[in-house]
């Protein structure tokens, strides 16, 4: 006799073919697949964690888990958008010099940079080779966790805006005029200050 084993509810994630529609400004579909393959884990990661009271040493390994999983995906993001740009591998490759390609290419703001550079810290401090001897992964919170959400998501905006500009427009209705609709185009894109927008 076998057990049947229970599905675990957590909200719904999105689909890999979904995650791939979203990094529709990158080239690679395999490098995009692979991507998508790891973001849809660590939305799961993080989607399970908010779903549910888990306590102890469970929590902190998953918690510990996502940050890694998540800065991963973002260097991982840097690398191949600078692979892009560059139609080669990008030198030197590591975390910290990706942040620094990316930001002199302005594929990312200076606000975001420096908060990749933070997150690049916390994923020292849980290196093995970098810990600490004291390092106890309990200190590691679910604010951090979703710092690294933050960053993904914003990373993933501003790459997009990169690649695939887009007119923004919107719909302006002035008051001597109530009954026309003026269509306002921006010089610049109001998110990143890209021109041409």
């Amino acid at each position: 006799m076998t057990h049947q084993k229970e599905k675990l509810k957590i909200p719904p994630l999105k689909t890999i073919d979904e995650i791939i529609s979203d990094l529709d400004f990158l080239k690679y579909s395999t490098r995009k697949r692979n991507l998508a393959y790891q973001i849809n884990y660590f939305d799961y990661l993080t989607k399970f964690l908010d779903s549910y009271h888990i306590y102890g040493s469970l929590k902190s390994s998953l918690i510990r888990q996502s940050i890694i999983v998540a800065t991963n995906i973002i260097e991982y993001l840097l690398f191949i958008s600078l692979r892009q740009i560059y139609g080669k591998d990008p030198k030197p490759n590591k975390f910290p010099h990706l942040v620094g390609q990316a930001r002199r290419k302005s594929l990312v703001g200076k606000k975001l940079a420096g908060q990749l550079n933070k997150l690049n810290k916390l994923r020292d401090k849980l290196h093995p080779s970098k810990q600490e001897e004291d390092l106890d992964i309990v200190r590691f919170t679910y604010n951090e966790l979703h710092e690294c959400n933050y960053c993904l998501t914003i990373l993933e905006e501003e790459l997009s805006c990169y690649f695939k500009p887009k007119q923004v427009e919107t719909n302006v209705k002035f008051s001597t005029y109530p009954c026309e609709d003026y269509h306002i185009i921006f010089d610049q894109c109001p998110y990143c200050g890209e021109q041409g927008y």
